[in-house]
């Protein structure tokens, strides 16, 4: 599996700085997954879920140890989703059909977010 350094400012600062060429939607390139990730730029800046930024990067640009795929797990999307939900309901906006989080496994995941840096901060 490729990896290459995130190039997406969102996912920049964070606990891991490299990505796989594949995220776990498919897509093959980092613009491709901005693009996507584009609708969630003011739910992140609002913090509307402290999980919201990590785990939009984990699923566009996850991060790959010992050659797996670090897959974000089902509960840590539900805190995410919850948490702007209602944010999104107010832009008319709803969550997207390839995040839906019984997707995501409930074991071999990653669950909790250690520690987060608001966006636009670095270390």
């Amino acid at each position: 599996m490729n990896r290459c350094p995130i190039t997406i400012p969102m996912c920049q600062g964070l606990s891991y700085s490299q990505t796989t060429s594949l995220n776990l939607l498919g897509l093959t390139s980092q613009r491709e997954a901005m693009t996507k990730m584009s609708i969630f730029n003011s739910m992140v800046q609002t913090v509307c879920s402290v999980d919201i930024r990590l785990f939009l990067c984990r699923v566009y640009t996850p991060q790959c140890v010992a050659g797996e795929v670090q897959r974000p797990c089902r509960a840590f999307c539900k805190r995410a989703k919850q948490g702007c939900e209602g944010l999104m309901a107010h832009f008319g906006v709803s969550w997207p059909d390839e995040l839906q989080c019984n997707s995501f496994p409930e074991e071999m995941c990653i669950s909790i977010t250690c520690w987060s840096i608001p966006f636009g901060k670095t270390r």
